[in-house]
């Protein structure tokens, strides 16, 4: 993500996906191939803060890079949102099964 309308891109779609549904969801966001410029991580964390209050039950994430996943974890840590992001789909999607964290 290089540009606040990209963050913002993001949520619309978000919310595209989710306002119409009558709960909350289950997510897996797959984050491979993310690029998170270090100026935009608070605008970044802040609008995944707002998705999550507002649409989601449980969410986790996943990314093979470990510099992402340190980089959105510290990121969101300072939002007060838990930073569960995982190496691969299936670990992202086990623990969402297992339940609440």
């Amino acid at each position: 993500m290089k540009s606040l309308a990209t963050i913002a891109a993001i949520g619309e779609q978000v919310r595209s996906i989710c306002e119409p549904l009558d709960h909350k969801a289950w997510a897996v966001v797959n984050g491979e191939g993310s690029v998170l410029d270090r100026e935009l991580e608070d605008a970044c964390a802040q609008m995944v803060k707002d998705l999550i209050a507002r649409f989601y039950f449980l969410v986790s994430r996943f990314t093979t890079s470990t510099f992402m996943r340190a980089k959105l974890g510290e990121a969101l840590l300072r939002r007060e949102v838990a930073p569960h992001t995982f190496e691969s789909g299936a670990e992202s999607r086990a623990k969402l099964l297992r339940g609440p964290y």
